[in-house]
């Protein structure tokens, strides 16, 4: 898997209508060239959650700030995520619900946003559509393990606080912040039309709320964690640039820990850059047919696990323990008898993981 290093990273730009490709170039150009200030993502060299440093640099790609979530006590701390409704969700999203499921069962207390408003504006989708998706989205998490007792589970919709505070920080907010925040993807989702082109009014918003997600965790937390594909690195940065301009002038405090941990990107099936639900022949979803799951996993030839869409998913969904997932590394290479059999297994059990939708 690729590796990475702490330094910064540079606002390369994708060339319009091409996709940027999360290759191991992509991950070393991410964490090496960041042209607007000293964004340190770093590699693991601590556990977490039962976790090994070994393993969290297997799972995921790298973090920032994590010592600083690590050195604040359990009860005043709180890891989250939140995934857009603009369609059923594919197996990179179920994979963020398996990783954050398995915080939660180690002891974290952990959030999942459902973001119905996001899809409404960001992606154009109808309200009641994303309104009855986050219903079965929720459904859906808490069938794959996510305990809405010991944790939270909710929308963006019902969350008044959240609005109220997304208004509070537009006042630290500046038009060029939104600008600085694009996906390294969007040239090229927005040249598909899936996505507005520019960065309009409502879009602004759904970042906004974004934005006012984490910020909102800080006001009753004094460490988040934010768990992100790193093609949203943005995110996390824009945010935190809005809240240290946090004064006395408002209700909002900002001086709580804002720290990130970023997933490798699956690799789309069809020459895709990534799995997107705005792209059905990018990826496996929960509406695929067992055939369709079949062929594609068991169909992946390629010999790298930063080039194999299966060999990523059988990383990220945990679907083999750590030494065994080391060792499959080799066997992915040769396209031995046990990586086609264990490409057999995951087929399978991403056909069961779909049934539970």
């Amino acid at each position: 898997m690729p590796s990475a290093s702490t330094t910064g990273l540079d606002r390369t730009a994708p060339t319009p209508g091409q996709p940027v490709t999360f290759s191991e170039d992509y991950y070393q150009r991410v964490v090496r060239e960041h042209g607007y200030d000293t964004f340190e993502l770093e590699r693991f060299s601590f556990a977490l959650a039962g976790l090994t440093a070994d393993e969290l640099n297997l799972r995921f790609l790298c973090h920032h700030r994590g010592g600083a979530f690590l050195s604040t006590p359990k009860a005043s701390r709180i890891i989250t995520t939140g995934f857009g409704m603009s369609g059923p969700p594919h197996m990179g999203t179920v994979a963020q619900i398996l990783g954050i499921t398995r915080f939660q069962l180690a002891g974290e207390r952990c959030q999942i946003v459902l973001g119905d408003l996001d899809a409404h504006n960001g992606k154009g989708r109808s309200l009641d559509q994303t309104r009855e998706l986050a219903e079965r989205f929720a459904a859906f998490c808490q069938r794959l393990g996510f305990n809405d007792t010991a944790g939270i589970l909710r929308n963006q919709f019902d969350d008044t606080n959240c609005l109220r505070n997304l208004y509070l920080l537009g006042f630290y907010a500046d038009d060029g912040d939104f600008g600085h925040a694009e996906e390294d993807n969007h040239s090229y989702y927005a040249s598909l039309g899936v996505v507005d082109d520019r960065m309009t009014f409502r879009r602004k918003v759904s970042l906004a709320l974004m934005a006012s997600d984490f910020v909102t965790l800080g006001q009753d937390h004094d460490a988040v964690l934010v768990m992100l594909g790193i093609d949203e690195h943005k995110y996390v940065r824009f945010t935190r640039e809005i809240a240290e301009r946090l004064d006395g002038n408002t209700t909002l405090r900002g001086d709580f820990a804002l720290a990130s941990i970023y997933s490798r990107l699956t690799r789309g099936f069809g020459g895709q850059p990534k799995m997107s639900k705005s792209i059905p022949d990018s990826s496996i979803s929960v509406v695929s047919t067992p055939e369709e799951i079949r062929a594609r996993v068991t169909g992946d030839e390629a010999r790298t696990p930063a080039e194999s869409p299966a060999y990523q998913l059988l990383c990220q969904t945990f679907f083999r323990p750590h030494e065994e997932t080391i060792a499959l590394i080799r066997d992915c290479a040769t396209g031995s008898p046990l990586w086609r059999k264990t490409k057999t297994e995951l087929a399978e059990y991403l056909i069961s993981v779909m049934e539970l939708w």
